[in-house]
């Protein structure tokens, strides 16, 4: 994995060459990607903004995620996390958004107990949603929940760089 300097660095370029813009979902992340992404150098020029949801209502409410499912998953799975994604493109006016749900740790609700996220990543084209990528990881350490959020952070901006070198280099 390039370090996180360097796919923000890419993911700006890519982004400003292309006229496009960003917006973020986050859950078990917990703000971390958008720190991450308003720390970058004219981030004003594609970073729309983002939202950290932690609760399903407002999960719900925010970003449309549909609660039945939400509720039956904890709000941890693909669906959730594409409908994060969806309900972030719609909220900012952007043309991608990042989402990520997961567990940091050990939950009733998660079998492995291994820290996991989903991450999704949608894009929007002639306004409607065109196209979503998905990922699921998974994390050894359990101790240091911050260090967890960090990494899925990290993880999902260089997915999401390399989804953005993938997309504009069949053009």
């Amino acid at each position: 994995m390039s370090s996180v300097h360097e796919d923000l660095k890419s993911i700006r370029d890519i982004l400003v060459s292309n006229d496009k813009t960003l917006s973020v979902a986050e859950s078990v992340t917990g703000g971390n990607i958008q720190a991450l992404l308003a720390s970058v150098p004219k981030a004003l020029d594609f970073y729309q903004g983002g939202i950290t949801t932690y609760n399903m209502g407002q999960k719900v409410k925010h970003l449309g995620v549909e609660p039945i499912h939400a509720s039956k998953f904890n709000s941890v799975s693909g669906k959730v996390a594409k409908e994060l994604a969806v309900g972030a493109i719609k909220l900012f006016t952007s043309n991608f958004a990042i989402a990520v749900t997961g567990y940091v740790g050990p939950d009733e609700n998660n079998e492995s107990g291994k820290p996991i996220a989903f991450i999704s990543i949608a894009m929007i084209s002639n306004e409607k949603i065109s196209e979503v990528y998905q990922e699921k990881i998974e994390y050894e350490l359990k101790e240091d929940r911050a260090e967890v959020q960090k990494y899925f952070a990290e993880c999902a901006l260089s997915i999401f760089c390399q989804y953005l070198s993938r997309t504009f280099r069949k053009k």
